[in-house]
């Protein structure tokens, strides 16, 4: 298995944990080559916020990932536990300009690491494949509803946002939080009310069929 074929199996695997996570392979580009598929120098130069604002607050809000170079590919995915909207860009650097930190509402935040990722972790008998990621994390505490669009060195993140939307996902949250300790303890109390019951019910005398007091046999004829 060559090393794209592997990198390919391996988000395929990653994506399988992640909600709403796009994969897109920037080095298929028309006129790349194989030799020119990983970048020699890739390196972030910076992110760009761009907004346009609409009526009653809402706004459609783009994010601009800048590299020197295209970087191999890109994931990104909504990470339930960091609350966050994660994009790794692979064979990437951190560049030495400064980079841009985004505070774009729902968005209150953003890190911006460089780790390394080793595609042949799990796999036994083979070489380590390490390979070179920027992570880029935006910390939300919404799943947001957004697309990316990977064009050469530049990766955009769009989304739209509303003070109507918020208080919509804000709804939905409520009605799922309230609705299952609800059913939990509907399914309790009547539990609890059989169990009652059935405990306090009076036992039904057996009917005697001869219609003698119990352990009293009738005199012999």
């Amino acid at each position: 298995m060559n090393r794209t074929a592997r990198l390919f199996a391996v988000l395929l695997g990653f994506a399988a944990t992640h909600v709403f996570a796009q994969y897109e392979d920037l080095s298929n580009l028309p006129g790349s080559k194989a030799s020119e598929k990983v970048a020699p120098v890739c390196a972030l130069q910076g992110i760009q916020v761009m907004k346009k604002e609409g009526l009653k607050g809402a706004k459609e809000v783009s994010i601009a990932f800048r590299f020197a170079s295209k970087p191999s590919v890109f994931f990104n995915y909504y990470d339930a536990q960091k609350k966050a909207v994660v994009f790794d860009f692979y064979d990437a650097h951190l560049g030495k300009l400064a980079v841009s930190s985004v505070q774009e509402s729902p968005i209150t935040r953003s890190t911006v690491d460089s780790v390394q990722i080793d595609l042949n972790k799990d796999a036994k008998g083979i070489e380590p494949d390490i390979r070179d990621v920027v992570r880029i994390s935006l910390y939300t505490p919404y799943d947001l509803e957004y697309d990316a669009q990977g064009n050469g060195a530049t990766t955009t993140m769009n989304f739209k946002w509303s003070p109507a939307k918020e208080a919509e996902i804000k709804k939905k949250k409520n009605a799922l939080y309230w609705q299952l300790p609800l059913a939990v303890g509907v399914a309790g109390g009547l539990g609890f009310g059989a169990y009652e019951f059935l405990k306090k019910a009076p036992e039904e005398p057996v009917p005697n069929p001869l219609g003698a007091t119990p352990g009293v046999h009738p005199p012999s004829q």
